[in-house]
């Protein structure tokens, strides 16, 4: 849905968009893999929900990411003298809670660590640096059917990542996300279910401009769906996407592609997979 998930993301893959999201959600787990993304090599995700009816919903999740092997080199010859892999963990717990029929907030506590694995000879740093993030999250349904809701999230609150030194450090990528969704009934095709959504995102203490991402999904009998979007000036470029997803009894699998400028520069297609079950 070209990303457009602030207000309408769902499941455990709500807690990396909003984590208010899951506060009417129900108890899963999930596994999620990213391939071909503009700099990772893999990104896999664990998570796992379990929701209190109508009072709080806890979970738990796990995002690890591998750069791929990278090349050192010599400054002054330019030779090879070792080989650098990159990774970064990063560990979850989040809180969403409803408020009445129409209203649910929710936070997530985020730790970072970073990784590199190393043979031959390689700077790196003599310890695992580590940072902490909170995000924040909320939406309001305006109807009672649903028939539109508002999200706000605000991610990656934190101090900067320390690798070597304070005036080395990195900033982390701190977003505002405001997602509108409407999801339109048809009394003519009772098993038809159609959402249109849009979000305006704004990056926080950076000079690069804001992002905006748009999509739609069209699902029959809520277990076929096919999804597609577009997304202006995102994390990994700009482009179209499109996906398919399946729900067979308490299985969900959803699949997708994001056809990014990026992607197009190095022959390659930000592909995702994510398989949920719930119980």
């Amino acid at each position: 849905m070209g990303q457009a998930a602030a207000a309408t993301a769902t499941g455990s893959e709500a807690l990396w968009w909003n984590p208010a999201l899951v506060a009417r959600g129900p108890r899963e787990v999930s596994l999620g893999f990213v391939s071909n993304v503009q700099l990772p090599a893999s990104d896999v995700t664990l998570a796992a929900v379990y929701p209190v009816p109508k009072v709080v919903t806890f979970a738990l999740s796990l995002r690890y990411i591998s750069n791929g092997e990278q090349d050192v080199t010599n400054d002054a010859s330019g030779t090879q003298v070792g080989a650098l892999v990159p990774r970064t963990t990063t560990a979850a717990a989040s809180f969403a809670a409803p408020f009445g029929d129409r209203l649910s907030v929710g936070v997530s506590f985020k730790l970072l660590a970073v990784s590199f694995d190393c043979t031959g000879q390689c700077n790196t740093p003599s310890s695992t640096p580590l940072t902490g993030a909170i995000d924040f999250g909320g939406q309001y349904i305006f109807t009672k059917d649903s028939l539109v809701a508002l999200g706000l999230a605000v991610r990656n609150l934190g101090l900067p990542l320390q690798v070597n030194d304070s005036p080395q450090s990195d900033d982390l990528p701190s977003r505002v996300d405001l997602g509108i969704a409407v999801s339109p009934r048809f009394a003519s095709a009772p098993g038809a279910h159609v959402t249109v959504a849009g979000d305006f995102v704004s990056r926080l203490g950076s000079e690069r401009g804001s992002g905006f991402r748009v999509g739609g999904e069209v699902s029959w009998l809520s277990q076929y769906f096919g999804r597609a979007g577009y997304v202006v000036n995102g994390p990994n470029g700009s482009g179209p996407t499109f996906g398919l997803g399946i729900a067979h009894g308490k299985w969900r699998v959803d699949f997708a592609q994001f056809l990014s400028d990026f992607g197009g520069e190095i022959g390659s297609k930000p592909t995702y997979l994510s398989l949920r079950y719930l119980f």
